[in-house]
């Protein structure tokens, strides 16, 4: 009696791990494809509103080249002042999330497209670092948002 409970205990233990590793994978997934979100927004709506939708009431903003940015308002106060001068294009790479599923982060490559002020346009590319954290309603919020300057990618 004593090793078939051993085994019942086993077996209910991989299976609950199994399953653990299956909705990591799912909500691995699930922030990639919000991410994804984020980023067709960003080019329907303009940068500014995608951030509006897309962070977190208290998150933080690290722009390449500029002092931090707190909190949701200041930030989408900060980017509609020049929300229409620019177009802010972003591709997410790989998405990964606690084991607790509560927090998670993403990685991409980003292209700034502006024009200068003789009406030149130029662009200007980038990777970014996002960290979520997982909502109440069990939506994906942006808490840290941070990118710099890359190369530009090979043509190849």
């Amino acid at each position: 009696m004593g090793s078939k409970f051993v085994l019942l205990i086993s077996v209910t233990v991989c299976l609950f791990s199994c399953d653990q590793v299956l909705n990591l994978e799912k909500e691995k997934q699930i922030l990639l494809d919000t991410d994804k979100g984020f980023a067709r927004k960003s080019l329907e709506l303009g940068a500014a509103e995608a951030f509006r939708l897309y962070l977190d009431v208290n998150a933080m903003q690290l722009p390449a080249g500029s002092n931090p940015r707190y909190g949701l308002d200041s930030i989408y106060t900060i980017m509609k002042q020049s929300d229409g001068s620019y177009q802010l294009a972003w591709g997410p790479q790989q998405a990964e999330v606690s084991l607790s599923a509560d927090m998670g982060w993403s990685w991409g490559r980003s292209t700034l497209i502006y024009s200068e002020e003789d009406g030149i346009q130029k662009k200007w590319y980038g990777k970014y670092l996002n960290v979520w954290k997982k909502q109440k309603d069990g939506s994906w919020k942006v808490l840290v948002d941070l990118g710099n300057q890359s190369p530009a990618p090979d043509d190849k």
